[in-house]
């Protein structure tokens, strides 16, 4: 079958009437074998073959290996779903989520059946990718039970208007640091940039908070990382000037520039735009939403 998809070429036309044929087929191998396929279909999918494969999704194994390896942002999926077909994707995944749920119970997201979880959190995270309320309540289980937490704190930021729920979450994932090793099991410098993000004023303290204990401690890496996330919030961050002003004298060499990045944000002297930390980068970045 790859092969005549191969002599077919850029004929799309034929082949998408094959795959499709290749999707509803009553044999699972062909089936699974067309997932593969399509991957290698170029351009956006035609929309009949993105229905079949939608109407895969109750087949748990194809269920996670489509939405894994091709609708998954982070995994840099290999579908294209065209603009007028992106609202049929994110529905048919949420209506796929809460079957799940009903199946399997409200904790899906850590159940234990590998292939559910995978098919379950790779959706999330595609409804995520676009901004789309409904993941947020699992994003905000995750945080809670800290199931797999990791993975939407790269989603945080999409949902701005839910920081007075997010904001205590990420406070919480940072007072479990520790700051002799902060960068496991999750960086502070990720959960300070998540707070950046977030872009809402009550963030402030928490980030201040974080300053402080870094400091006692002179854990530089996540010092810097609090600093770039308070020049984040320019004049507004004020109420922090008096604990940035001594790290402008700090032994570390990048706790001193940052420091002095966040003192010319306060007060409006420099356009600054920090560098965020490496830290942050330490699980690998999400690509943008």
């Amino acid at each position: 079958m790859r092969t005549l998809h191969t002599a077919l070429g850029d004929r799309i036309a034929e082949r998408a009437e094959l795959l499709v044929a290749q999707l509803t087929s009553p044999d699972p191998a062909t089936r699974y074998d067309a997932i593969a396929m399509a991957e290698d279909l170029p351009g956006s999918l035609p929309r009949p073959v993105l229905a079949r494969l939608l109407d895969l999704l109750p087949d748990d194994w194809a269920a996670a290996c489509m939405i894994k390896r091709g609708f998954s942002g982070w995994r840099g999926g290999h579908f294209t779903v065209a603009a007028e077909d992106t609202a049929l994707l994110l529905d048919t995944l949420a209506d796929h989520m809460a079957t799940l749920r009903t199946t399997h119970g409200p904790d899906v997201w850590a159940t234990d059946n590998p292939l559910v979880r995978s098919a379950y959190q790779e959706a999330v995270m595609n409804l995520a990718d676009h901004r789309d309320p409904r993941a947020l309540p699992d994003i905000i289980r995750a945080l809670e039970t800290r199931v797999d937490d990791w993975r939407v704190l790269y989603a945080v930021d999409g949902y701005p208007q839910a920081a007075d729920r997010l904001v205590p979450l990420l406070a919480d994932g940072l007072r479990r640091i520790d700051p002799h090793r902060p960068d496991v099991p999750i960086p502070a410098g990720l959960y300070l940039s998540r707070l950046a993000d977030l872009k809402d004023p009550i963030a402030i303290r928490v980030i201040t908070d974080t300053l402080a204990w870094a400091s006692r401690h002179q854990s530089w890496t996540v010092v810097t990382s609090a600093l770039d996330a308070l020049a984040t919030f320019g004049p507004a961050a004020r109420t922090a000037h008096a604990q940035i002003r001594p790290l402008t004298n700090a032994p570390d060499d990048t706790v001193r520039a940052a420091a002095q990045a966040v003192l010319d944000a306060l007060t409006g002297d420099k356009a600054t735009v920090p560098a965020r930390s490496t830290a942050e980068h330490s699980l690998g970045q999400h690509p943008p939403y």
